[in-house]
């Protein structure tokens, strides 16, 4: 097996070529005052902030006199490119589940995604086949958080679980195959909570080849600890860590505390209040945003200066919010204290689901065996490759399917349309507008369609599991 990934030429050689570089663009994207700072005294303010790089090397940033593009600038973006280059090719084309029923319900859910959640964020997320949570509960308690975790409770022992973990990795690797590479251990959790969280990485790295990425929110209190971690993960081919700053305290202590060498391949995320970045409008900050609707007004207007939204005219011309939700999990999230396993996919937070994801099933076990009959009933009952007669055919509620005399339109939430005229596809039109006007089972709409519109069985079945793969359908 090889246990490395392959991308780590040019995406990390270039990391740590432009470490500095890096370093001062996640301080300028945190704090609104660095910019006068710079103008004011530029050497000062970068070794203030244990920046390095050379006045020259930012000067573009700060004189407007200056109108290129200079070459370190085009550098980050390309680096960016070449990020994104990555997840499309390692979690969107090559490590894919196993089993064909819940490949196709994995695209279902992506191609639904796009017309829920965007473009931006169906084509950047990493649509993980698996997360596991090794607490109950989050000790960083983050106000904004998407995911509202309980307060911290309990770790899972590595010593206690060893054989029951294993079980599970070997369970999950033999239904997902190389879908498992995708895997991470954390959700409304704080990773480092579990004193034996590096051993639990390493199991999953001996399992399937890859170590697990991490975000965590700690990494100014433990720093030796992550350092060792930093450097764990490297040695084991890891693409990606990333620390989530929540103050810009925070960051200072963190590039105080750590070079810009060292973490080359860490994204710092900037998560005070004041960054470029917008929060998820999910769980703690929805709740927050709720009460104080002038919160969410001044996220959507960072998000709408962001240029993947200024340069596509449906973000432009739509009024929802473009960061419903912060899941990336398309698969299994999975609860190893309290031994809870759901299926969830991202959608955007609503009062049915507040945190971002739907659940479309839940169950808990006692070992792996247990496990494995949870898989096998979900793949009857989810993991289909075509609608059943008793499934119900009803249009998600959040899509504007309008009805006309000569065509329908199918409206997503950020103007993806998928448009049927009736001059051009008279069954496929006449199914659909049946279907809105009162849902019912595929054995219905079937028999309706045969004895009401003349369209034969097999043309009816084809024609709606064309809709069924656009993720159309609601619980589906």
């Amino acid at each position: 097996m090889q246990k490395s990934l392959s991308y780590r030429n040019s995406y990390h050689d270039n990391l740590h070529r432009y470490a500095g570089l890096k370093r001062f663009f996640e301080r300028w994207s945190a704090d609104p005052d660095f910019k006068q700072d710079l103008i004011n005294n530029t050497t000062e303010t970068l070794e203030k902030h244990a920046i390095p790089v050379t006045p020259d090397d930012i000067k573009y940033m700060i004189d407007e006199r200056i109108t290129e593009l200079p070459q370190p600038v085009q550098t980050m973006w390309e680096i960016s490119k070449s990020k994104q280059d990555l997840i499309q090719s390692f979690y969107l084309s090559e490590n894919l589940p196993r089993d064909r029923g819940m490949l196709a319900w994995r695209n279902r859910q992506i191609a639904r995604q796009r017309f829920d959640l965007g473009p931006f964020f169906t084509d950047t997320n990493i649509h993980s086949s698996m997360t596991v949570e090794l607490t109950q509960g989050c000790s960083v308690g983050c106000w904004f958080c998407a995911l509202s975790p309980d307060s911290f409770k309990e770790n899972y022992n590595y010593d206690d679980n060893r054989e029951e973990w294993l079980g599970l990795l070997d369970t999950m690797h033999s239904f997902l195959g190389d879908a498992m590479k995708s895997t991470f251990l954390y959700w409304a959790t704080e990773p480092f909570d579990n004193p034996d969280y590096e051993k639990f990485c390493l199991d999953v790295y001996e399992s399937c080849g890859v170590f697990p990425p991490t975000t965590t929110a700690v990494a100014h209190k433990d720093t030796e600890r992550i350092r060792r971690f930093i450097r764990l993960s490297a040695e084991h081919g890891c693409w990606l860590n990333r620390f989530s700053l929540t103050s810009l305290g925070i960051m200072s202590k963190v590039h105080k505390a750590f070079s810009a060498e060292e973490l080359a391949e860490v994204e710092c995320l900037a998560l005070n209040m004041n960054t470029s970045f917008a929060y998820g409008n999910a769980g703690n900050f929805r709740k927050k945003a709720l009460e104080r609707p002038e919160i969410l007004s001044q996220q959507d207007n960072k998000l709408r200066k962001a240029p993947w939204h200024r340069s596509n005219p449906d973000y432009a011309g739509s009024e929802e919010y473009a960061n419903g939700s912060i899941c990336c999990v398309t698969g299994f999230l999975i609860n190893a204290v309290s031994r809870k396993v759901q299926l969830i996919s991202p959608t955007t937070a609503s009062d049915e689901w507040p945190l971002g994801y739907i659940i479309f099933a839940e169950a808990t076990y006692e070992n792996a065996a247990g496990l494995e009959m949870i898989l096998q009933s979900w793949s009857t009952e989810y993991f289909k490759e075509k609608l059943q007669d008793n499934d119900i055919l009803r249009f998600h509620p959040w899509l504007g399917v309008s009805v006309s005399p000569d065509r329908i339109e199918i409206k997503g939430r950020f103007n993806q349309k998928e448009i049927i005229e009736e001059s051009a596809n008279p069954s496929l039109y006449h199914l659909i507008k049946q279907i809105t006007e009162a849902p019912a089972r595929l054995a219905d709409i079937r028999q309706y369609a045969a004895a009401h519109l003349s369209i034969p069985p097999q043309v009816s079945d084809s024609l709606i599991n064309e809709l069924y793969k656009k993720g159309f359908f609601y619980g589906c």
